[in-house]
């Protein structure tokens, strides 16, 4: 794990299980092929098990993340209490407003993407959860946007980014896949699997009220949720 991608770059990392992918690409490739039996839940307990390494090393690739997530979450805290959102995010999105939703969405995710390796990831990631999460709109009207949206906008954050770091480590298993069809559908399942586990731990502990929080606690309750994902595909077999 590279140390600007770690959550706790101090902290000691165990050294890693040499065949830690097998059993994982193994299980997704068979679920790439159409297999028998072969199941994304099944694929997704090797993942979080071996794989990644568990719930106590596995969450912890997502740093720049966290950090992103914390940084959006209070700006748009910001605005709602009548700010600008510049303190938080590096940019003013009071400047956005009336702007096109994509052009404004690709200013924020310019604004809140890290300079490592995880910049366009963690870009393409807020740009996609917006477009996800906003579908009606044409303009940006920061004021327009409910924290309920906000919630549902760091859901598919997260869910996007745990999606591509997953298909990332899948590597040579996507081969198996018979047809692009195969392949979309594929992407498709897992990624509302992802969805769904990271909306039912993200979601609650940020309910009670992002403006009252600062972006260090933002940052820890999503470290906590995304470490209870883990835990939730850890039980599967």
């Amino acid at each position: 794990m590279p140390e600007w991608a770690d959550a706790d770059p101090t902290a000691p990392l165990p050294a890693p299980e040499g065949q830690r992918f097998r059993g994982f690409r193994t299980e997704f490739g068979r679920v790439a092929s159409g297999a028998a039996g072969a199941s994304l839940s099944s694929a997704l307990g090797k993942y979080a098990r071996e794989a990644s390494g568990g719930s106590s090393i596995g969450p912890r690739r997502f740093g720049p993340a966290y950090n992103a997530g914390a940084s959006f979450a209070g700006a748009m805290a910001d605005v709602k209490a009548g700010g600008t959102g510049q303190l938080a995010a590096g940019v003013d999105l009071r400047t956005l407003a009336g702007q096109p939703l994509d052009y404004a969405a690709q200013e924020i995710a310019r604004a809140l993407a890290p300079e490592n390796a995880d910049a366009d990831q963690i870009a393409i990631a807020i740009q996609e959860a917006v477009a996800e999460v906003l579908p009606e709109a044409t303009t940006f009207d920061p004021d327009a946007i409910s924290m309920d949206q906000v919630i549902q906008i760091l859901v598919e954050f997260f869910s996007r980014i745990i999606f591509q770091e997953i298909t990332s480590v899948a590597g040579d298993a996507w081969n198996h896949s018979p047809s692009a069809t195969r392949t979309t559908a594929v992407e498709a399942d897992l990624l509302e699997i992802v969805r769904v586990t990271v909306d039912k731990h993200l979601s609650p502990r940020l309910a009670n009220g992002l403006s009252t929080l600062s972006r260090q606690e933002i940052a820890a309750l999503q470290r906590n949720a995304i470490t209870e994902v883990w835990r939730d595909w850890e039980s599967r077999e």
